[in-house]
């Protein structure tokens, strides 16, 4: 009885053309993937359980403190005001990751930063995947949002854009 066999030629073919279109591919995402190494926070190392045993809390004090209309113990004097931690201005950035970038255009006000708006979005995934990103921005006043499930690639460009941004901003 006769075996129907592929042919030796076909599979090193088509092993061949596999090897190629990953290669190509591979060649194609190394420019994007540089910069994302650049920018990566290693986001994986803050979800790391910690091994270090727990600190105990210090005893609560028996002993009440007044405080000044000002708000500080009494008998000390109030810290001065903290310095603006941002130039007001508009900045841009832009940020990129191996599935497209992003574009942003934070707003400074007061030396905090007021609010962030997506400007351009050239990622393989819908703007919308990342729209709650700006609201987070402004409410923790950083660039380290938490990155959106399904759009992680998303999340890294909009970061980096947002960290671009702000470095131009320093006081």
């Amino acid at each position: 009885m006769a075996r129907n066999r592929t042919h030796r030629g076909l599979v090193a073919l088509s092993a061949a053309t596999i090897a190629v279109v990953y290669a190509a591919g591979y060649i194609h995402t190394q420019a994007a993937d540089a910069a994302l190494g650049a920018t990566d926070t290693a986001p994986t190392a803050a979800a790391a359980p910690s091994t270090a045993p727990p600190t105990p809390k210090p005893a609560a004090q028996s002993t009440a403190r007044t405080t000044q209309a000002s708000g500080s113990p009494a008998g000390q004097t109030p810290p001065p005001p903290a310095k603006a931690a941002f130039k007001d201005g508009t900045y841009t950035g832009v940020g990129n990751s191996r599935r497209g970038g992003v574009q942003v255009a934070v707003a400074v006000q007061s030396g905090r930063i007021a609010s962030v708006n997506i400007t351009r979005v050239s990622t393989e995934y819908p703007p919308t995947d990342i729209a709650a990103l700006p609201r987070e921005v402004v409410s923790r006043q950083s660039a380290q949002v938490d990155f959106v499930s399904g759009a992680t690639f998303s999340s890294l460009a909009f970061r980096a854009a947002v960290q671009q941004a702000l470095s131009k901003a320093h006081a």
